[in-house]
């Protein structure tokens, strides 16, 4: 009863999203410039200094691939993580960067102009990968500790963390120059709506069996 009640709030959720996924699509499809993408770039723009722009680029490197492949190397090594959380990592980051890559190449959104950018980035705007990308990768780290993790005061932390980061890696994006705030958006609500599937894959693929 009580999964049947979970699964469905999964169901709403996973349609909000994708419902607000297809809103901020279409917005960027029929405008070409959107007031509200102005008004947050350019208070965005507004807070840089010399201590912030370092604090910040090294905040947005934590959504680069390099680094999302390290951590993945290290979760299949060890032993204790390998099936609970290194295996179920590397499949879903992987099927989310397939999906945002091919996302991107559908809508073909230019990045902010180059003069704006305090770091060089290519390829398409819309949707953020980071932004999707770290919505899933660190979403589903969150789900996997709450899940398997004894320690109620260590999972309750690393959520917070891993949450904060989730939020503070997509706020780069635009600090830094290169993604529209509706590219973030886009990102989180896409990457919100494929991490509770996963979440329902996990389930129905044997997850249960890694509680033991």
């Amino acid at each position: 009863m009580r999964e049947n009640r979970q699964n469905r709030i999964r169901y709403l959720l996973i349609g909000g999203a994708l419902l607000c996924f297809a809103y901020l699509a279409w917005e960027i499809s029929t405008h070409d410039i959107l007031a509200f993408d102005t008004v947050v770039r350019e208070w965005a723009y507004n807070q840089r200094g010399p201590v912030l722009n370092k604090i910040v680029i090294a905040i947005t490197y934590l959504g680069n691939w390099q680094t999302v492949v390290i951590l993945a190397l290290i979760l299949l090594i060890l032993p204790e993580s390998r099936l609970r959380y290194g295996l179920p990592f590397v499949s879903f980051s992987a099927a989310s960067t397939v999906i945002y890559k091919c996302m991107k190449s559908v809508f073909a959104r230019p990045r902010p102009d180059l003069a704006v950018r305090i770091i060089q980035e290519s390829g398409w705007s819309f949707p953020s990968g980071h932004s999707m990308n770290c919505m899933v990768c660190y979403g589903i780290l969150i789900y996997l500790v709450r899940r398997h993790c004894k320690n109620k005061r260590a999972a309750d932390l690393l959520t917070v963390l891993l949450a904060l980061l989730i939020l503070a890696i997509g706020c780069s994006r635009i600090y830094v120059g290169v993604h529209f705030p509706t590219d973030v958006l886009g990102g989180w609500s896409l990457g919100l709506a494929f991490l509770l599937v996963c979440t329902l894959i996990y389930e129905k693929t044997g997850g249960k069996n890694h509680d033991l």
